[in-house]
């Protein structure tokens, strides 16, 4: 089964060398390696063009860089145009895949034909260390036995760093149109519209966490409501696309939206929130 390893990367020039090396050492005998970058300012691209260069491995690599930024979305966007396989395997360019990472997951795609894919991972700090404490994920159990009005509500499904992806989530659905938020928020979400996900306790992946676009946003409460009500518009365009008729998902999406608005007014107006506690969230 041909797969498709994408190591995307943006200004990672200090992580970026050992995140291609472990891409380049997968143990999968048919897998396509792309290698994308957003425009960096910095040798992010450089080093990756050199180390596709000196490659001699069995991997088919592709090397792309866009001639101008992209931002997260659009970057993600694009990558089903940069590979040729169904099959999309998630490597943003400060993590690092296991030598087994990708058969694994073929291994897991061909038993279960799911649509989404992702695993347990290994925490690891900004400097490569391991992390003693290692979080529990959203098991798929849970996201299949939530119904999709309550799946809709709940804004975060789970890691989208160890996650492959279907070619399926973008041909059926389209590309993301909403800029403001993180793309498995969406895509775990088109996933359960479509069928099953599979989850994998194998540690495919290690994790650098206190970095990268979801950590800085972390303590900014503007910009996480923003970010919610763009995944909340994401979905709800998506359901009107898919299946228009589930006005049980719509009607959970509205709600939650009226909150969130709620919250952000509150926040800007500088007023203390009247709203209980959000059960919805995880």
């Amino acid at each position: 089964m041909r797969l498709s390893l994408v190591v995307m990367a943006y200004r990672q020039e200090a992580f970026i060398a050992e995140t291609v090396a472990a891409a380049f050492a997968q143990d999968h005998p048919d897998l396509e390696i792309v290698l994308t970058d957003d425009c960096s300012p910095d040798d992010t691209f450089r080093i990756m063009s050199d180390m596709a260069a000196a490659y001699t491995g069995p991997h088919r690599i592709v090397l792309n860089r866009n001639p101008q930024n992209l931002g997260l979305i659009g970057h993600v966007n694009r990558l089903f145009d940069l590979a040729t396989s169904d099959w999309l395997i998630y490597n943003a360019g400060d993590d690092i895949s296991e030598p087994r990472r990708a058969r694994v997951i073929a291994e897991a795609i061909a038993r279960d034909d799911p649509r989404y894919v992702y695993s347990n991972v290994t925490d690891m700090d900004a400097a490569g260390v391991a992390q003693d404490r290692q979080r529990q994920r959203t098991r798929p159990e849970a996201l299949q036995q939530k119904s999709l009005p309550d799946l809709a509500k709940a804004i975060s499904h789970a890691l989208g760093a160890s996650s492959a992806w279907h070619r399926d989530l973008f041909d059926r659905f389209g590309p993301i149109t909403e800029t403001e938020l993180f793309e498995d928020r969406i895509l775990m979400f088109r996933a359960r519209l479509l069928g099953r996900v599979t989850w994998l306790e194998d540690r495919l992946l290690r994790y650098r966490r206190s970095i990268g676009l979801s950590f800085q946003s972390r303590d900014d409460r503007v910009r996480q409501l923003r970010q919610d009500l763009a995944t909340l518009r994401q979905r709800r365009a998506d359901v009107l696309h898919f299946c228009p008729d589930r006005r049980d998902i719509l009607k959970a999406i509205a709600r939650k939206e009226e909150r969130r608005q709620h919250e952000l007014d509150d926040v800007l107006s500088g007023r203390q929130s009247d709203l209980p506690a959000d059960e919805d969230d995880a």
